[in-house]
C-alpha cells in the first residue's frame, strides 16, 4: 500500500506539470490577451493616452516575454508558493483563491455529502423496491432531477423564497452580516441562505447517484452468486448491504476523480445565478477577462483535484474488491 501510494505521488509530479502547460495554454489561445482588452475598453471610453501604456502593461505583467518563458517562470513561482498576480485586481492569485475557498467548501461539502448519502439510500431502496410506488415516485424525481439544469431549479426556489417570506435569498448572508465576526446570529443567517443552492444542486446530484446505484444493484442481485446465497438461507439483508451493495458501489467510487474537482469547477451557472461568493465565479470572470494567472492557477488546482481524486478511488476499490491487486 505505502509503495504504491508514494509510486503515484511521483506520479503527480509530470502529471501535474502537463495539467499546468494545458491550463497556460487554453488561456493563450483566445485572440488578444488582457492588456489588449484593456487598452481597448480604455480607449472607447475616451482616454487617449491608453494606447501609450501598453508596452508599460506588458513589461508590468510579463505578457511581453515568450509564451514558454512565461509558463517557466510562472510554474517555478507556483512550486515556491507563488501563484503570480491577478492582472484585473493586482491581487495576489493566492490570496483570491483562499479567500474564496471557505465559501466553496462550505457549499461544496453539503452538496456532496447530501448528494451521495441521499443518493445511494435511496438507490438501493428503489432497487430493493423495484416497480413498487416508491419506486415510480423516486424514479420520477430522479429524471426531473436529470432533465433540468439546477441553475434552472435555483431561480424556482428563488422564486418560491421570494413569494414566502418577501426575500431574496442571493449570496451566503444578509448585507448587515458581511465582514461580522462568528456569533450564532451569522450561522442562523448563513444557513438561512445556504439552503437554496444546496437544495438546487443536490436534487441534480442525487438524481445521477440514485440512477447508476439503483442500477447497479438490480444488475448484482440478479446474479448467480445471490440467488446462491439466498437459497443457503442468506437473510436479504445481509445479501443485499453485506455482498451485492459492496459490488454496486464499485462504478460509483470510480467517479470519485470527477466528484473532488467537481467541488472547485461544479455549478457554474448556478453560483452566477444565485450570486454566490465561490470560486466558480471567480474563474468564470477571469477566463472573461484573460486573466491567465489566476485562471490558470484554478484550472491546476482542478487538475490536482482530478489526480487526488483518482488515487482515492483506486485505494477505495482496491479495498472493496480483493481481487484488485496494488502491484
Amino acid at each position: 500500500m505505502t509503495q504504491y501510494i508514494t509510486r503515484r505521488l511521483i506520479q503527480f509530479i509530470p502529471s501535474m506539470i502537463l495539467i499546468a502547460f494545458v491550463g497556460f495554454l487554453i488561456m493563450e489561445l483566445p485572440p488578444g490577451d488582457y492588456v489588449t482588452d484593456y487598452i481597448r475598453s480604455q480607449s472607447l471610453g475616451g482616454n487617449r493616452d491608453a494606447a501609450a501604456q501598453e508596452a508599460a502593461m506588458r513589461e508590468q505583467f510579463g505578457l511581453d516575454k515568450p509564451f514558454l518563458l512565461r509558463f517557466v517562470d510562472w510554474t517555478v513561482g507556483m512550486v515556491q508558493g507563488d501563484f503570480g498576480i491577478s492582472l484585473a485586481t493586482g491581487e495576489q492569485v493566492s490570496t483570491i483563491i483562499s479567500s474564496k475557498l471557505g465559501a466553496t467548501v462550505a457549499v461544496s461539502l453539503c452538496t456532496f455529502i447530501l448528494s451521495w448519502g441521499l443518493g445511494i439510500v435511496l438507490g438501493v431502496y428503489s432497487a430493493t423496491h423495484q416497480y413498487s410506488k416508491a419506486d415510480n415516485f423516486l424514479t420520477t424525481i430522479s429524471f426531473v432531477g436529470l432533465g433540468l439544469p439546477d441553475f434552472l431549479i435555483a431561480l424556482v426556489f428563488l422564486v418560491f423564497a421570494w413569494r414566502l417570506n418577501g426575500e431574496v435569498l442571493t449570496g451566503l448572508q444578509s448585507p448587515q452580516y458581511v465582514g461580522q465576526s462568528l456569533s450564532l446570529e451569522l450561522v442562523v443567517d448563513v444557513l438561512k441562505h445556504i439552503w437554496l443552492p444546496v437544495s438546487a444542486v443536490v436534487i441534480t446530484g442525487m438524481a445521477f447517484v440514485m440512477r447508476v446505484m439503483r442500477g447497479n444493484l438490480l444488475d448484482e442481485l440478479g446474479k448467480n452468486y445471490v440467488t446462491a446465497l439466498r437459497a443457503k438461507g442468506v437473510p436479504e439483508r445481509t445479501v443485499v448491504w453485506k455482498h451485492a451493495f459492496r459490488n454496486a458501489l464499485h462504478p460509483l467510487i470510480g467517479a470519485l476523480s470527477q466528484t473532488l474537482a467537481y467541488l472547485i469547477n461544479g455549478f457554474v451557472i448556478t453560483s452566477v445565478v444565485l450570486d454566490l461568493p465561490t470560486i466558480q465565479v471567480t474563474y468564470l470572470t477571469a477566463t472573461q477577462s484573460q486573466d491567465i494567472y489566476l485562471a490558470g492557477a484554478i484550472l491546476t488546482l482542478i487538475g490536482f483535484l482530478v489526480l487526488v481524486g483518482t488515487l482515492v478511488s483506486d485505494i477505495l476499490l482496491a479495498w472493496l474488491d480483493p481481487r484488485i491487486r496494488f502491484s
